[in-house]
């Protein structure tokens, strides 16, 4: 029986490095095994889909910060111009979407097209919340009397070039 985390983050590692760093595949493959028992509970009170979610996003959580070996940036393996760059990175891997998976960052440097990939993916979610924050701030602002609901038009999507980054002044961060 499965009783501490670090057991579930070696089966997580474990599984990734046998149907790659996707985590519906990941909990796909190891569910019923780790967790018999609550999978056949959760089957039966017809919530088997609210725990695989869950247990998937515990996977990606896993998955996005350093625990495996071969998820660790191996530095001695990449020119010494990206340490810098790399050590300044908050994961040890990123999404790309058309592997459907986390794809380590000594790999991405390897694959400059997967890199494309991740950095593009990343840019257009993080667009994605720049847009979503735009629209509370009209909210915010028809709420606290500063706007008429009405009035405000929907939130622009905020151009910018995919593959530059845009400067938010102190405005728009708080």
């Amino acid at each position: 029986m499965l009783k501490r985390t670090s057991d579930f983050t070696h089966h997580v590692w474990e599984a990734a490095d046998l149907v790659g760093r996707n985590a519906p595949r990941i909990v796909d493959d190891i569910l019923k095994a780790l967790f018999p028992n609550t999978v056949s509970a959760a089957e039966a009170e017809g919530a088997s889909r609210i725990l695989r979610i869950g247990c998937i996003a515990e996977v990606k959580r896993v998955l996005h910060r350093s625990g495996s070996s071969s998820a660790q940036v191996d530095f001695g393996e990449m020119h010494e111009s990206f340490l810098p760059l790399v050590r300044a990175l908050q994961r040890p891997s990123y999404f790309v979407p058309e592997r459907e998976e986390e794809v380590p960052v000594r790999e991405l440097i390897a694959d400059p097209t997967q890199l494309d990939a991740a950095r593009r993916f990343m840019r257009r979610k993080g667009m994605e919340c720049l847009d979503e924050a735009e629209r509370l701030d009209r909210l915010y602002e028809a709420v606290m009397g500063q706007g008429d609901a009405a009035a405000v038009p929907p939130a622009m999507p905020i151009a910018v070039a995919p593959d530059r980054p845009r400067s938010l002044s102190s405005s728009e961060v708080s």
